[in-house]
């Protein structure tokens, strides 16, 4: 057996490789709390998200296609979360408000380049 310790994979490296859908995070975020004081890392790393991602993902799941769009584009997230934060709004959805209100803050921190 090999000395080298292999790393579990992240949930975001599973769910960008098809390997789990996106409700998995989920069991990703309960197996974190489970690990007490022998896991170190912030739970936005442990998922395998930047912190940046974590943030816009807290405010809303239904950025993950977003987040993984940006990451496999090699752009910046605010360009993916702007036709996003658009669609929202388009869709007139009053259950989106408070959504759109925090994007729309998240947005106003991250001006295009």
């Amino acid at each position: 057996m090999s000395d080298i310790a292999q790393e579990t994979q992240t949930f975001f490296s599973l769910y960008g490789s098809g390997h789990a859908p996106a409700d998995a995070i989920h069991d990703f975020i309960e197996a974190w709390h489970e690990t007490g004081d022998d896991e170190q890392r912030p739970l936005s790393e442990y998922l395998g998200m930047t912190a940046e991602e974590f943030g816009v993902w807290v405010i809303t799941p239904r950025v993950l296609p977003v987040i993984l769009a940006a990451r496999r584009a090699n752009r910046p997230l605010a360009e993916f979360v702007r036709p996003f934060v658009e669609k929202l709004r388009a869709d007139a959805n009053p259950n989106d408000r408070s959504v759109l209100f925090a994007l729309g803050h998240w947005l106003a921190a991250h001006p295009p380049a």
